[in-house]
């Protein structure tokens, strides 16, 4: 059993269990009949301590609504929920986010709790499609959301994973025309190959899939590209099914998509622009404008450019995955050294200048690239290798990893936080020439 829910999700009334939808290996998907909600005008709903809510202007409980599920990894559900809201209003989903979820925690079932809540809240408090579930996660509550989309089959219909991807999970949903995966990338983010990979195995095992990339870091995309994922929910559940078709909606949006990937293709973004007309030729077909679209994808991949393009592209990943492979080993031989290394050595062995030096000084391809690995880095080494080194009790290398992660950008927030508990717990060596500060 992957999940266990507290019995107290499943509340008594009378002498009888009321079962309802829950994250719990075997759930038993019965619709309820919830106690009555009042239809109230779109906003963020009265406070929960456990979630913050939106609902259209136009929600009416005498239909059932689509529903998305948002789970950001530090708990910050207005701030979720806002990248939604707009698209949500106009399409007209509810949307629920957890101020309980929580990546990184030591606490395997936070989630599984988080996720509970809000979908015991959803059936009780709100007219609900029971087959219309959608969760959105970054990072990772990316990887949970697509674990309870596969505990929940038949039920999730779509997934927005954002700066992370599952490592399995896919085959659930093979050939499955009712689900959906959207995921979605900082242009340098660390974990942009990962999620790239991962759209490779959706598109082999014939998931519906798309995949968008944005310019910035790790972190949630822009509104717009939120939009775009519920606006491609909504065109996924006309094509599977789940609701009726309507066609000049359909036909609308075909325009804009064609659109949006010529202008791609003038401006030379040869991947995305291919990518997203052979997008438009999955979703669209049979129409006969799908097929100008595969026809675009196929021009586009006899282009000399486009072969240029993939082959750098192809080996920038081998090296990030070879960096993410030499990352733990350096760090294992940082621990093993009898004397702790000072930073300069262990910044020497990560190449962190030369890595700056790309970052800066290379063509769109390479320089994004190095910032990825940079990024990578420097999450590991402000905020989960000192954790674990605090843990073990040895401050001075956790002293001497926040300084070379001080080398490559200030130290903020959690970083902070762990070099204080560091000085404290030692502070004989807090103004040693390798002690780094905070901004």
């Amino acid at each position: 059993m992957l999940y266990r829910v507290p019995m107290d999700l499943f509340p008594r009334r009378g002498t009888k269990r009321w079962r309802r939808i829950a994250i719990v290996s075997g759930a038993l998907l019965v619709p309820l009949v919830g106690r009555d909600a009042r239809a109230q005008s779109a906003s963020v709903q009265p406070s929960s301590p456990d979630f913050a809510v939106y609902v259209p202007k136009q929600y009416d409980r005498a239909r059932r609504w689509p529903i998305l599920f948002v789970m950001d990894p530090r708990g910050r559900a207005t701030v979720a929920l806002d990248l939604f809201k707009a698209a949500a209003e106009q399409l007209g989903y509810i949307v629920m986010s957890s101020r309980r979820s929580l990546s990184d925690s030591n606490d395997p079932d936070v989630n599984v709790r988080a996720f509970n809540r809000m979908l015991d809240a959803a059936q009780t408090d709100y007219s609900v499609d029971l087959h219309r579930l959608y969760i959105a996660g970054f990072s990772g509550t990316a990887r949970a959301a697509v674990s309870f989309a596969v505990e929940l089959r038949g039920r999730v219909a779509g997934v927005v994973a954002v700066g992370a991807a599952p490592t399995g999970g896919e085959l659930a949903f093979a050939r499955d025309s009712a689900f959906a995966y959207f995921a979605a990338a900082g242009e340098t983010d660390f974990n942009h190959d990962e999620v790239v990979a991962a759209t490779e195995r959706m598109r082999g095992a014939k998931v519906p899939y798309r995949l968008e990339f944005f310019p910035g870091p790790h972190s949630w995309p822009p509104a717009d590209v939120c939009g775009s994922a519920l606006e491609w929910f909504t065109l996924r559940a006309m094509r599977g099914g789940l609701i009726p078709a309507d066609s000049s909606w359909i036909a609308s949006h075909l325009d804009a998509e064609l659109a949006t990937a010529d202008a791609r293709e003038k401006a030379g973004r040869w991947g995305d622009a291919a990518r997203l007309y052979e997008g438009i030729a999955r979703d669209y077909a049979p129409s006969p404008r799908s097929e100008i679209a595969q026809k675009a994808a196929a021009a586009i991949e006899r282009r000399p450019e486009y072969g240029t393009w993939l082959r750098r592209t192809s080996e920038l990943m081998d090296r990030d995955l070879r960096q993410s492979r030499e990352l733990p080993d350096i760090l294992k031989w940082f621990r093993s050294e009898r004397k702790v290394p000072s930073a300069d050595a262990l910044a020497d062995r990560l190449k962190i200048d030369e890595l700056r030096r790309q970052s800066t000084q290379g063509d769109s391809l390479s320089a994004p690239a190095a910032t990825r690995i940079i990024a990578r880095t420097l999450a590991v080494l402000s905020f989960y290798e000192p954790r674990s080194l605090l843990d073990a009790g040895d401050y001075a290398r956790a002293r001497t990893v926040l300084a070379v992660a001080a080398r490559i950008a200030p130290l903020r927030g959690e970083s902070c936080a762990l070099l204080a508990e560091v000085n404290r717990r030692d502070p004989s060596a807090s103004s040693t020439p390798q002690t780094p500060s905070c901004s």
